[in-house]
């Protein structure tokens, strides 16, 4: 069957009495015009519906981040663990409106964060897991924190204007509580992928080894260490209010004996010598050039001959491709630091070059949002 018969059987038009044949093969022509038309405006308004559903989606995720980071500050999850509860009953115990909560746990198991059987709200499997009780696996210190995150991300539009971060997200650090909500939020994280970063460095387990965990925080990542390797000990260094919460996080643990601390500023106080291997973790995307050059001579000379670099960066490639999590996470370090961001791989490796590191290795984590370890030696 031809298209120009096609056409005139699905859009039939009646000829005027006396039509020429040409005049109808005209016609026939008009007709198939007409239908294509009608088929690309169709396909427009189809593509245009996704493309519209999409935007909103993306547009409108604050809602559902709004709904998991309410119900982890309110402590509906934790109030849930190991048993369900009404709505009412729940209510009663956070002290919250009974109606005003019932819209949100209902909202909340639209999301698949709670279930309901009756009027019984329960923990979902994931939540159950995650932000009901204290455990390896536990992230409610991260979710809690990740609502002054919410906040700062409030004020891109400015940062974006000025090309600084914004006065109050720097003021929002000046808080009594910031340094140690800020520290168990990140052990959150380092608990979940320690032993995954551990196994992946997969240090010698039958030698000694000395590990600088520098600007380390939390002390998470020397914790995963030293379970992994029986005979490896770390020195944490990092600032005095930061290694104060350090304390109570390496004092809970069977490790303790073999993770030290030490206070100081990376930059101005002495980090010791003759270290196997030391690890910079999330520290060199919060600081300018000049500052990361003099902390990596600074590391350099705290290592043996042939020590171990380990760090954790996306350092994506120059032409502006990457992950959306390393693009994201760059525009974090712009509301969060005042001079911090994602380094690009030949910044990151002309850097370690020009401070004395040779024998780059990207080793890749098995996570599906994590930065990869970059190993480098001392020359």
């Amino acid at each position: 069957m031809g298209e120009a018969q096609s056409a005139i059987e699905v859009f039939p038009t009646p000829s005027p009495p006396g039509l020429r044949p040409h005049e109808k093969i005209i016609e026939a022509a008009y007709v198939k015009d007409k239908m294509g038309e009608r088929m690309k405006q169709d396909d427009i308004k189809s593509g245009s519906l996704e493309h519209a559903e999409h935007l909103l989606g993306m547009l409108r995720g604050y809602r559902q981040a709004q709904v998991l980071m309410t119900c982890t500050e309110s402590g509906v999850f934790e109030a849930l663990a190991g048993h369900g509860r009404s709505a009412a009953v729940l209510a009663a115990a956070l002290a919250l409106d009974p109606d005003a909560l019932r819209r949100l746990l209902d909202a909340a198991v639209a999301l698949g964060l709670l279930e309901r059987a009756e009027d019984i709200y329960s923990n979902a499997p994931a939540t159950a897991v995650c932000l009901a009780s204290d455990g390896d696996n536990y992230l409610g210190h991260l979710f809690r924190r990740e609502s002054a995150f919410y906040e700062r991300w409030g004020r891109l539009p400015e940062a974006i204007r000025t090309g600084h971060r914004p006065e109050p997200n720097r003021a929002m650090e000046d808080t009594g509580d910031w340094v140690r909500n800020f520290e168990y939020a990140l052990y959150d994280l380092a608990r979940l992928y320690g032993p995954a970063v551990a196994e992946a460095l997969d240090l010698a387990s039958d030698r000694p080894w000395r590990v600088l965990d520098v600007g380390g925080g939390h002390g998470g990542y020397s914790i995963a260490l030293a379970r992994r390797s029986p005979l490896l000990t770390a020195v944490v260094f990092d600032l005095p209010p930061v290694i104060d919460v350090t304390q109570e996080i390496v004092a809970a643990t069977e490790v303790a004996d073999r993770v030290r601390l030490r206070a100081g500023d990376f930059l101005v106080d002495d980090l010791g010598r003759d270290y196997d291997a030391a690890l910079l973790f999330g520290v060199l995307v919060s600081e300018s050039t000049d500052r990361r050059l003099a902390l990596l001579r600074r590391v350099h000379a705290a290592l043996k001959p042939g020590g171990l670099l380990v760090l954790r960066e996306f350092a994506p490639e120059n032409d502006g491709t990457a992950p959306a999590e390393a693009l994201l996470f760059d525009l974090q370090m712009l509301l969060s630091t005042g001079a911090g961001g994602v380094l690009k791989r030949t910044t990151l490796t002309a850097e370690l070059e020009a401070t004395g590191f040779s024998t780059l290795e990207i080793r890749p984590l098995p996570l599906p949002t994590s930065r990869p370890l970059w190993l480098a030696r001392r020359g």
